[in-house]
């Protein structure tokens, strides 16, 4: 049931959305060059608990993607396509980490029952790909940007000091920091 309300209200969202955010928080359809932050939780953004988020890109034309505080979600007039989860997904950011000119979706999420750590969820909608930079209970990450840049802060998992920072990178199918 879930399902067909998501449904129906994505569908609905897709014939009126014009951009990313709320409504037309933001515009949308620009080619992304570099990091561009759709919202980011962590950073100053308010964070929509019962809510949802939308945007559209022109390198997905007829693609809605839908936050809600626990998934993203890909919407066609055919079809929604779970892309991942979190419990929150506090952020999404778009960035072309495998130089194909079509960004993907990077966030910050939270995962686990008990235990829970940050990581981040990288989802290529072009090739239908996910990638995951985690190592549970040992370090959490968390997304930013610098500039055009985005960046990934490594901590001590539950501990605030940042031990380690650099870009997100896309290296033989895996995630990386790269060093400064």
């Amino acid at each position: 049931m879930k399902r067909i309300i998501s449904l129906g209200l994505c569908l609905g969202l897709l014939m009126l959305a014009t951009g990313c955010g709320q409504g037309d928080e933001k515009g949308g359809g620009e080619a992304v060059t570099g990091a561009v932050k759709w919202f980011d939780s962590l950073n100053g953004d308010e964070m929509e608990w019962d809510g949802y988020r939308e945007c559209n890109l022109e390198q997905f034309p007829g693609v809605t993607f839908c936050w809600y505080a626990e998934k993203v979600q890909a919407v066609t007039e055919d079809e929604i396509l779970p892309l991942y989860y979190g419990m929150p997904i506090w952020s999404v950011y778009f960035c072309d980490l495998d130089g194909d000119g079509k960004p993907e979706l990077c966030s910050t999420v939270s995962f686990g029952s008990g235990i829970i750590d940050q990581r981040i969820a990288v989802y290529d909608y072009a090739v239908g790909e996910s990638y995951e930079l985690s190592d549970r209970a040992n370090f959490d990450f968390q997304l930013n940007m610098n500039d055009d840049s985005l960046i990934v802060e490594k901590r001590i998992y539950m501990q605030d000091e940042i031990i380690e920072s650099g870009e997100l990178v896309l290296v033989d199918g895996a995630l990386q920091i790269k060093g400064e």
